[in-house]
């Protein structure tokens, strides 16, 4: 068809006539072929549509339109039927990324625990004999429902947390041992939350992470406070970084020996500056909400070799030393001389 006459149809004009019988008259209605064309378009797309959506659609539809009650109930039954087997099948791939991410970390903590265990730091038993036999879920006699899959993977999950949990605070405790003395050897020992008012709001391990609602590792441990509380050094050494980091918010870092590294993040102000020396107990920080976080808190990480350790071996015994300095006027002593420092 040439454009002419493809302009010349498109202009065209189609006459519909409707006689009634009781009355004799007629009547015309004259439309172009153009929209013609359109309606039998969307006429065609509809059915199209219909079909593609599957019998039950259709035949919903003819249920409907004849009033056939009996196959409408059916209908639905069938329906319920087909969303409760796409649930399941959305549940079945959960339960499979939730048991690969399992087999992930099992892997990870049994080649630390072999580690552990030759260097002559880890015995048998020492995570519990109940752990030792490993973490698979028995073979049920009957086949499980979908809930109950679900149930089995949880406690398995609650259990390699523990396991997990357990040696790495192992491996933190056996570090600071073989290193002896902790000022000397700039182990990471002080509270770093000069305060009474503080709550630990979230531990090392694995957890709920709050922002994403998904189950994430968390590297550090988290303490709760009014924005503005003091922050201070874990132990003597530099500080490497002052500064913003992405998730972290106001970060300070500081470098100590043998390798390690305290982190502090989610801070309102950072007071100690770059490339300056600190000491244990200096006032370094300021609490805030700064970076990903969901309210005020300090995010203090312990690192060694930019591998994470859990902080609490490190700092535990130190904890009552430091509520005893904020209760003595030291919080206020360390506030009015940043106030004066700032004049």
């Amino acid at each position: 068809m040439t454009p002419n006459q493809l302009r010349r149809w498109w202009n065209h004009h189609l006459t519909l006539s409707v006689a009634f019988t009781e009355t004799g008259g007629i009547h015309t209605l004259r439309i172009r072929a153009a929209w013609f064309a359109f309606a039998l378009m969307f006429t065609l797309s509809g059915w199209v549509g219909m079909m593609m959506a599957g019998d039950l659609a259709g035949a919903r539809l003819k249920a409907s339109i004849t009033g056939n009650t009996e196959v409408q109930y059916y209908l639905d039954i069938i329906s319920e039927l087909r969303a409760q087997r796409d649930a399941e099948r959305e549940q079945l791939r959960t339960i499979a990324q939730e048991l690969g991410v399992l087999q992930t970390r099992l892997d990870r903590f049994n080649a630390l625990a072999n580690k552990l265990k030759a260097d002559g730091i880890l015995f048998s038993g020492t995570i519990g004999e109940e752990q030792k036999g490993g973490f698979d879920i028995p073979a049920p006699a009957t086949v499980p429902r979908v809930e109950a899959l679900l149930g089995e993977v949880g406690q398995v999950q609650d259990r390699a947390d523990q396991a997990e949990l357990a040696l790495e605070t192992t491996l933190a405790m056996a570090i600071r041992a073989s290193l002896g003395s902790q000022i000397d050897t700039g182990i990471p020992y002080f509270w770093p939350m000069m305060t009474a008012s503080y709550r630990l709001s979230s531990p090392f391990g694995w957890r709920i992470d709050p922002v994403h609602r998904r189950r994430a590792w968390h590297a550090g441990m988290d303490f709760a406070d009014r924005v503005g509380t003091p922050i201070v050094a874990a132990a003597d050494g530099i500080v490497t970084f002052s500064g913003w980091r992405m998730g972290y918010g106001n970060t300070v870092e500081i470098t100590h020996k043998n390798g390690f590294m305290t982190r502090y993040g989610h801070l309102s102000r950072a007071v100690a500056k770059e490339d300056t020396r600190v000491q244990a107990g200096d006032l370094i920080a300021l609490l805030g909400n700064t970076g990903r976080s969901t309210g005020p808190h300090l995010h203090f990480e312990v690192r060694r070799n930019d591998i994470a350790l859990n902080p609490y071996p490190f700092i535990r015994d130190t904890r009552q030393e430091a509520l005893e300095l904020a209760r003595t006027g030291r919080t206020e002593q360390l506030l009015q001389d940043l106030r004066r420092a700032r004049r």
